[in-house]
């Protein structure tokens, strides 16, 4: 049963009606444009992914702040983690930069900044002399350990006002929109 600061939505879902959905900067946004020639234009597109970007900013702020207490940044912190979640701990560059979606050049100046702290190791494929492995130090995989834990509780405290139905739509939605992005693309 809803209380009294949540009302249902037309498709079922509760939303707040307080302050969360006061007009925003995107709103603002969209009324600026419907005051100029181009105001029969279709905003929808806009209206969510003008807040997709707007999140992403606060979010990226979010995690740089919670990184940076460990001295490691968003992109290092990518790397550890995909090198932690292989049985193994070791992948080839080639492979890490499938994973991550970083350019060579990043990845390259990423490992050079891991290795020197120690918390990773380039060598040799035994399999390929002409490539390389990358595998995360003893030293990375604590400092991934610990930070992870950290990382996944800031990402779910973005998502607590959120019902589990509300979640479950809300991952549907992106993963759809997500899909049809990289096929565009």
């Amino acid at each position: 049963m809803p209380n009294e600061t949540q009302k249902p939505a037309d498709d079922g879902i509760l939303i707040e009606s307080d302050t969360s959905l006061a007009p925003d900067l995107v709103d603002q946004v969209i009324e600026k444009w419907q005051a100029t020639p181009l105001r029969d234009l279709d905003f929808t597109g806009t209206e969510i992914i003008g807040r997709i970007v707007r999140m992403d900013s606060f979010i990226s702020k979010m995690i740089d702040e919670n990184l940076s207490r460990y001295r490691i940044n968003f992109g290092d912190f990518n790397i550890l983690a995909v090198l932690l979640r292989e049985e193994n701990h070791q992948l080839t560059p080639g492979r890490i930069q499938e994973l991550i979606f970083v350019s060579s050049g990043g990845l390259s100046n990423r490992m050079i900044r891991l290795e020197a702290k120690g918390l990773i190791k380039r060598s040799t494929d035994p399999k390929d002399r002409r490539g390389v492995i990358v595998t995360l130090t003893e030293e990375g995989k604590a400092l991934i350990e610990k930070v992870a834990p950290t990382h996944i509780a800031l990402e779910n405290s973005l998502i607590t006002h959120l019902s589990d139905e509300e979640r479950h739509i809300f991952i549907k939605l992106l993963k759809k929109t997500l899909y049809h992005a990289e096929k565009m693309s």
